[in-house]
């Protein structure tokens, strides 16, 4: 391709930032509605168990990836995608496209499931009863904020490092499955987390039902726990296990598998992750 045709310097086109773009705000928006759909209590007349939330959401992950992470690698998720900065797979302009379009599309998404519950299911998830508030992650009350940042910090760190894994080229032959590896992993850390904080690990995932119902208590717990989780936690794996550093230019679906086109000391290297 032409350098007039390159965006932000990375060699991607202006249709392939769209296309990555429209596949992180569709992929985001589709997680927090089908997950937040599975927190939904009053359509079937009885409470879901706390397992069967953090299946939904796990597996809704799941699906996701499949979608969409030949067109984006599918971060849906801002610490996710700051991880990928500091390990050197995404440069800061892409990856600002990539946090805006998480956080609108998870706004959509919650905004379209709100938009398809009847009234008196959303008043009964209401603490007023006028307004709903399913899925807004909040603090336990017997918790302090530090310790509810902690916990975030704590969880999303482990979702960090699975993802710093995935992304090592050393690690190339565990990536097959990836995405039911990814939603096992969601589903596991909000099936023991959960009952601290909600287990979020995703500021965009928290912002949408925030910015709707307008529960915004302990709101900061949720960005700056995990964003310091996908800073701090991915240099650790970055600068302790040696990964060396790689500017991707764009995923590029093959018959093969994702292939990553990325650009190194001066030279071009093509990994293939089946």
């Amino acid at each position: 391709m032409g350098v007039d045709d390159s965006l932000f310097g990375l060699g991607t086109t202006r249709t392939q930032v769209l296309q990555m773009a429209l596949a992180e705000l569709v992929g985001t928006g589709l997680l927090v509605f089908l997950g937040c759909m599975g927190t939904v209590v009053g359509m079937s007349h009885s409470a879901h168990p706390h397992l069967l939330i953090a299946f939904a959401f796990g597996l809704t992950v799941m699906i996701v990836i499949q979608i969409m992470a030949h067109i984006s690698k599918a971060h849906l998720n801002p610490a996710v995608t700051f991880a990928l900065v500091v390990i050197g797979d995404l440069n800061v302009p892409l990856a600002g496209v990539y946090i805006l379009s998480q956080v609108i599309g998870a706004t959509l998404g919650y905004g379209v499931l709100m938009a398809i519950t009847p009234d008196r299911v959303l008043k009964e998830h209401s603490p007023n009863g006028t307004c709903c508030a399913m899925c807004v992650t909040t603090v336990n009350p017997e918790m302090t904020s530090l310790q509810g940042l902690l916990a975030e910090f704590l969880v999303t760190s482990i979702l960090v490092l699975v993802v710093c894994s995935v992304f090592d080229r050393r690690n190339a032959h565990n990536t097959d499955s990836v995405s039911i590896k990814f939603g096992l992993t969601v589903a596991a850390i909000a099936m023991n987390e959960g009952p601290y904080t909600g287990g979020s690990m995703n500021p965009a995932r928290s912002f949408g039902p925030a910015i709707w119902t307008g529960v915004w208590e302990n709101h900061w717990v949720y960005w700056v726990g995990p964003l310091a989780a996908g800073l701090l936690t991915s240099a650790f794996y970055r600068f302790v296990f040696g990964v060396p550093p790689v500017h991707q230019l764009a995923p590029h679906e093959t018959d093969q598998g994702i292939l990553l086109t990325s650009v190194r000391d001066g030279g071009t290297e093509e990994t293939n992750m089946k």
